[in-house]
């Protein structure tokens, strides 16, 4: 597995308008989605930032954070890797719509983090439990 950057941040929190506020006005990102319990910003690069609040359908795994996501070049690949190398704790593997593919691991510090395939953001509610390869 080659990482190839980090190009996603997640972030579970009860102050998530607080917290959209302060990143747009403190360290300049922009406001992508914002809709019930999610907001995703955005850097001048493209890279995410997520804030996932009370009401999020999709990341009641999320338990830590914030977590970061380190792009690969195929998802699947990589989580295979993983369970081969006996990393506990590794989700299905994810797919949206669009052809986004990913899923989490907790890593020693107990803290999850995200592979993902793609660098392009997808539509928030379009992930799907996709059967493991």
């Amino acid at each position: 597995m080659d990482v190839k950057g980090i190009i996603w941040l997640g972030s579970v929190t009860d102050s998530r308008p607080e917290m959209s506020a302060f990143m747009q006005m403190h360290l300049g990102l922009s406001v992508d989605v914002d809709i019930a319990g999610f907001t995703r910003l955005l850097a001048a690069n493209g890279d995410r930032v997520e804030l996932f609040g009370p009401g999020s359908e999709e990341h009641e795994l999320l338990d830590t954070g914030p977590v970061a996501g380190f792009l690969v070049d195929d998802a699947a690949a990589a989580r295979s890797e993983m369970l081969a190398n006996g990393v506990p704790d590794v989700t299905k593997l994810y797919r949206a719509r669009d052809g986004h593919h990913w899923f989490y691991f907790r890593a020693p510090d107990g803290n999850y983090y995200e592979l993902c395939e793609s660098s392009a953001p997808r539509t928030p509610g379009e992930g799907e439990p996709a059967t493991p390869g």
